[in-house]
């Protein structure tokens, strides 16, 4: 009888432990699960505020040194101003005219958060997906912006592709071409710097997603050609936010989301 009494005990307080081990291990998995969603979010944060400032800040500076600075400092100084007259100053800041401020506010909001996301990740494999989705992304939103330029450059020059037609052909063949180029300059470029030795090298698909970005090269077309309807619409303050998107998606990429 107190063999049995012991065995009994003994298989009790095993069975306790042991679901005592697994309500343990079931609090600090939920727990685990919870502080990695809150430094997920933190980190996003930290790569849209780089992304952001990134993107926007070449912009102020070239319209500081066209003398907006100035504009903005005696507007809000003086008491004569307006509200309508100081929101108009402080928005102009962000205006995009030409473009080395395009190539600018792309490249530094890429850069921006691509450098965040680095800094903040702790996997190389991740890190090394965020490069690869930042030269795709910069890439994805430069190249057809160049193509644009270039045309309207010698539209301008030649007096050729003036008409309302004309203009829509340089948007769609520029977006088109510049899509492919861009795709199969991307996979090139970090098939060379970032595929290991005897490695099958992941090529990036286009995602209709990616057909977003080029919104920019639209806006931009109207910008570059100075259409009214581009100051109407205030396009140029978009670009900024577009180049500060596409940083994101590079700054937060990872290795098992492709």
């Amino acid at each position: 009888m107190k063999i049995q009494n012991v065995s009994a005990g003994v298989f009790q307080s095993f069975y306790a432990n042991r679901q005592k081990y697994k309500e343990n291990l079931k609090l600090s998995e939920e727990k685990n699960k919870i502080l990695n969603e809150k430094k997920e979010s933190k980190t996003k944060k930290i790569v849209a505020i780089a992304s952001i400032m990134g993107a926007i800040a070449p912009v102020i500076v070239s319209n500081t040194i066209k003398g907006r600075g100035n504009v903005l400092i005696d507007t809000f100084k003086s008491n004569s101003s307006k509200m309508k007259d100081k929101f108009k100053s402080f928005y102009n800041m962000f205006e995009i005219e030409s473009f080395p401020e395009i190539l600018a506010s792309s490249l530094g909001g890429i850069l921006g958060a691509t450098t965040a996301g680095v800094m903040t990740e702790k996997n190389p494999e991740n890190r090394k997906a965020k490069y690869k989705e930042g030269v795709f992304e910069f890439l994805n939103n430069i190249t057809p912006t160049v193509f644009v330029a270039g045309l309207q450059t010698f539209a301008d020059k030649t007096g050729k592709m003036q008409s309302a037609p004309a203009k829509a052909a340089i948007i769609a063949s520029s977006v088109a071409g510049g899509m492919f180029v861009a795709n199969k300059s991307s996979n090139k470029i970090n098939e060379k710097f970032f595929c290991e030795e005897n490695k099958k090298p992941e090529k990036r698909k286009f995602h209709l997603k990616d057909c977003l970005v080029h919104t920019d090269d639209i806006l931009s077309l109207l910008v570059l050609a100075k259409i009214p309807l581009a100051k109407k619409i205030q396009a140029d303050k978009l670009l900024p936010l577009l180049y500060a998107k596409a940083g994101y998606e590079a700054g937060i990429k990872k290795e098992d989301n492709n």
